[in-house]
């Protein structure tokens, strides 16, 4: 990786990339746990791909990604999706992809969900690893000024609060 987490480079189309669980971090971010299958150094900074388990009204606050897509890939269970004024439920086989730049959240509606996202090109992964590190440093997820910031510096902007479940309605 040539140092810049949202530039693809040269060194990944000449290479296999392979992971496996014992090198797959398991990161706190948001209040759930976020296995990173393939960060963008893995990848010469052509995606980052994670795993994640999260409980009903686990949400994300409402932001854009000026760098990247992003792409949910829904494993089990049932997550809301708002992408600018539409909302959607996506269930199990169901893919929702968010083009860079379009305001955004989600909401695990279900029980319990399990879905993978897909962030091209990489970078958000430098952005979870930080927020895991301050909740790890602190013994508490940053608060909502700490968040805004590191978010920034990896060209997210966080615009509003997630979903809530009353704004779901089957």
């Amino acid at each position: 990786m040539n140092g810049d987490a949202g530039r693809p480079t040269e060194a990944f189309a000449g290479r296999l990339a392979c992971t496996d669980p014992a090198t797959q971090p398991v990161l706190d971010f948001l209040g759930s746990p976020e296995r990173l299958l393939v960060a963008g150094q893995q990848s010469g900074g052509e995606f980052a791909l994670f795993d994640t388990s999260a409980e009903r009204g686990h949400t994300a606050p409402r932001h854009r990604h000026r760098r990247a897509a992003e792409t949910f890939v829904v494993l089990d269970g049932e997550i809301l999706i708002e992408a600018g004024d539409e909302r959607r439920v996506a269930a199990a086989g169901h893919v929702a992809v968010l083009p860079r730049n379009q305001v955004h959240t989600f909401m695990v509606v279900s029980p319990a969900a399990r879905y993978m996202t897909l962030h091209t090109p990489a970078g958000f992964d430098a952005f979870v690893r930080d927020v895991s590190d301050a909740a790890r440093a602190t013994g508490a997820p940053p608060g909502r000024a700490a968040l805004v910031a590191l978010a920034a510096a990896h060209g997210i902007d966080i615009v509003g609060p997630g979903l809530t479940l009353d704004d779901y309605q089957p």
